[in-house]
C-alpha cells in the first residue's frame, strides 16, 4: 500500500526571510564562540604551565624589596628628617622612667604643662625599647618599625581582598612622589595613620566587624586621627545606594557578594565608633586626652585657615599649609591612580561597589584636600588611591569588562613605576633630607652649658624638640604645636610673635621679664634676622654659640 505524500507548499516571502535570519544568527554565534573556545584553550594551557613562584611568594618578595629600598634610603641619610623626631624619641625615653607623665614640665607656657596628655601613647610605647640608643640608631629602628607595619598592612589588604597581581601595587608605593616617600622616612606616627587606614578599609570590604573593633581601638591610641575610621564606616554603609542593580544577571558577583547593598548596615559604624571610644576610655591620660584630641583635630586645622588667628597662623608649620601648584606638579606620579579611579567610577557603573566607592571616594577626598588646602592629607590619599585602583581592577575583571590596555598595560605600569621612582627620589637630593640636621650641634652645646631649670626662648618654636631630647634639664616655650601656647595665653603668645618677627621695641627686656628666659636660640633664616640684630645691639647680651646654622644669645640670668 503506497503512502500518500502531500505536495510541498511554496514558501512565502516572510518564511524565507525568517529562515535567512536564523541562519545568519547561527553563523554569528559560531563566530563568537570561536574566540571564546580559543581563549578557554589558552587559559587551560596557561593554567597547566607551572609558575616559578607562587603568588603569595611574589607579594612577600615585593614587600621585602620595597622595605629594603626605604630602609636603605634612611640608612644613607641617618640624621633627623623632622624636628618632631626629637620630641617622639625624647618622650619615649622619659617614659622609661615612668610610663605616665602627668605634667610636661619642660614647657611652662603650654596647656600641656598643667594638663598633659599623650596624643599617641601606643606609638611611644613601641619606641620605648630602643629610645635610649644613640639618636641615629633609635630613629632608624623607629622608622623601620613604621615601614614594616605599613607594608604589612598594605600587603595584607591586597591579599585578603584578592586583587589581581597584588605585587604590582606594592611596587608602586615608592613611586608615589616626594611627599609620601618623605613621610615613609620619618620617625613619626603619621605612617601608622596610613597603615591603620588601609587596614580599616580592608576590614570594611571583608565585613570583619569584630576585628575592626579591635583595630579601631588601637588606631585611636596610635594616632590622634584614628577617628577617621568612623566616617569611612559611614561611607561604606551608605555607599550601597550608589551601586547599580543587576537582577537579570545571576552571575553578576555583586548579587552574590553584596545582597543587602540597598540597606544601610549599622555594624560597621557601631564597631568603628565603639572601638575608637574604647581606646580613648582606656587611654592613660583620660580625660585630658579628649581636650588634646579636640585641639589636634579641630582647633589646629581651623587656625591654619584664613579664618584663624593671624599671629598663630604665622607660626604653624608648612604641613598645614596649601602645597602650591609647583609642589602638586612635583607629585604627578601619585596623581595617576586617582585619575584612573575617578575615570573608572564615572564611566563604568558596573565597577561601583561598596568596596570601590568607599576606598575610591576616601582616596579622592584626601588627594583633593591635600592638593588644595592642607598638604598633609596628600600623603594619606596617595597610597589609598593605589588600594582603590587595585579594587577597581578587581571589579572590572569580575564584571567581565576588558582591561584598559590589554596589550601594553604591564609595560605601561612598569614604565610609570620606574619613572615615578626616579622622579621622587631625585627630589630627595634637592631637599637634602637626613643629610643635615641644623639644630643638632646647638642643642648638644646647650646640654653642656645650660643649667637645670634655666629657660630658653626659642625664636623658632620647633627648637623645643631637639632641646628636649639633648638638654632635658632646660625649659622651653612650647612643644608639639604652638597652638598649645596660644590656647593657654593668647596675649602672651601675641607678644612672642611680635618679638620673633622683630617688631618689639625692647625684645631683650621682654624675654627676660615676661618669659623669664636667659638663652635665645636663633635659626639663621631671614625670618629671624631682625630679632638677631636687635639682640646683638642689647647691652649685656653676648653670643654664646655660633655656627653655620644657629646662634645662641646669652642675655644673662633674669633679675641679675
Amino acid at each position: 500500500m503506497l503512502q500518500a505524500t502531500a505536495p510541498a507548499l511554496p514558501q512565502t516571502r516572510f518564511a524565507r526571510a525568517k529562515k535567512a535570519r536564523r541562519a545568519q544568527k547561527a553563523t554569528e554565534q559560531e563566530a563568537a564562540a570561536a574566540p571564546t573556545a580559543q581563549t578557554a584553550q589558552t587559559a587551560q594551557v596557561t593554567e597547566a604551565r607551572p609558575e616559578r613562584l607562587r603568588p603569595l611568594t611574589k607579594l612577600l618578595l615585593a614587600c621585602g624589596a620595597v622595605l629594603a629600598l626605604f630602609a636603605g634610603v634612611r640608612l644613607s641619610a641617618p640624621l633627623a628628617w623632622s624636628y618632631d623626631e626629637f620630641y617622639h624619641l625624647g618622650l619615649a625615653r622619659e617614659m622609661l622612667s615612668g610610663i605616665r607623665l602627668t605634667s610636661f614640665h619642660w614647657t611652662p607656657f603650654s596647656i600641656l604643662y598643667d594638663h598633659y596628655a599623650d596624643a599617641t601613647p601606643l606609638f611611644h610605647l613601641l619606641l620605648m625599647p630602643f629610645a635610649r640608643l644613640p639618636f641615629g640608631t633609635a630613629s632608624f629602628l623607629g622608622v623601620l618599625l613604621g615601614q614594616t607595619f605599613l607594608l604589612g598592612a598594605f600587603g595584607f589588604a591586597l591579599w585578603s581582598l584578592r586583587v589581581p597581581r597584588p605585587w604590582w601595587f606594592v611596587l608602586a608605593l615608592p613611586a608615589l612622589g616626594s611627599l609620601f616617600a618623605q613621610r615613609m622616612e620619618m620617625c613619626r606616627p603619621q605612617i601608622w595613620l596610613i597603615g591603620f587606614s588601609v587596614l580599616v578599609l580592608a576590614l570594611l570590604v571583608e565585613r570583619r566587624w569584630k576585628t575592626m573593633f579591635v583595630v579601631c581601638a588601637l588606631f585611636g591610641l596610635t594616632h590622634t586621627g584614628g577617628w577617621i575610621a568612623f566616617p569611612m564606616a559611614v561611607l561604606w554603609s551608605v555607599s550601597g545606594w550608589a551601586t547599580p542593580r543587576n537582577p537579570r544577571n545571576p552571575r553578576d558577583p555583586r548579587d552574590s557578594r553584596d545582597p543587602d547593598r540597598r540597606r544601610v548596615p549599622w555594624q560597621p559604624v557601631a564597631m568603628a565608633a565603639g572601638g575608637w571610644l574604647l581606646g580613648q576610655l582606656v587611654h592613660p591620660d583620660i580625660p585630658e586626652n579628649f581636650r588634646l584630641f579636640f585641639m589636634s583635630n579641630f582647633v589646629i586645622p581651623f587656625q591654619a585657615t584664613a579664618a584663624g588667628d593671624a599671629a598663630l597662623r604665622s607660626q604653624l608649620g608648612t604641613e598645614l599649609a596649601p602645597p602650591g601648584m609647583d609642589l602638586v606638579v612635583e607629585q604627578w606620579p601619585a596623581l595617576i591612580a586617582p585619575v584612573l579611579v575617578a575615570f573608572s567610577l564615572l564611566t563604568q557603573p558596573r565597577v561601583r561597589t561598596r568596596a570601590t566607592l568607599t576606598t575610591g571616594l576616601t582616596a579622592l577626598a584626601f588627594v583633593i584636600a591635600g592638593s588644595l588646602f592642607i598638604r598633609r592629607f596628600f600623603e594619606l590619599g596617595a597610597p589609598l588611591a593605589i588600594l582603590a585602583l587595585a579594587l577597581v581592577l578587581r571589579e572590572r575583571r569580575a564584571a567581565g569588562i576588558p582591561p584598559l590596555w590589554p596589550k601594553w598595560g604591564r609595560a605601561a605600569a612598569a614604565v610609570a613605576i620606574a619613572a615615578g621612582l626616579l622622579w621622587g627620589f631625585e627630589a630627595f637630593r634637592f631637599y637634602n633630607f637626613g643629610h643635615e640636621s641644623p639644630p643638632d650641634l646647638m642643642a648638644a652645646w646647650m646640654s653642656e652649658h645650660g643649667a637645670k631649670g634655666e629657660r630658653v626662648f626659642t625664636a623658632q618654636w620647633a627648637d623645643s624638640a631637639p632641646l628636649f631630647y639633648f638638654a632635658p634639664q632646660l625649659q622651653t616655650l612650647v612643644a608639639l604645636d604652638p597652638t598649645a601656647f596660644y590656647m593657654k595665653d593668647p596675649r602672651l603668645f601675641e607678644t612672642y610673635v611680635t618679638i620673633v618677627q622683630g617688631r618689639h621695641p625692647n625684645p631683650a627686656d621682654a624675654i627676660r621679664r615676661q618669659f623669664g628666659a636667659r638663652w635665645v636660640t636663633l635659626w639663621k633664616m631671614p625670618a629671624y634676622k631682625a630679632l638677631g640684630f636687635q639682640l646683638m645691639g642689647t647691652p649685656g647680651a653676648r653670643i654664646a654659640w655660633n655656627d653655620r646654622a644657629y646662634m645662641v644669645v646669652d642675655l644673662g640670668k633674669p633679675g641679675a
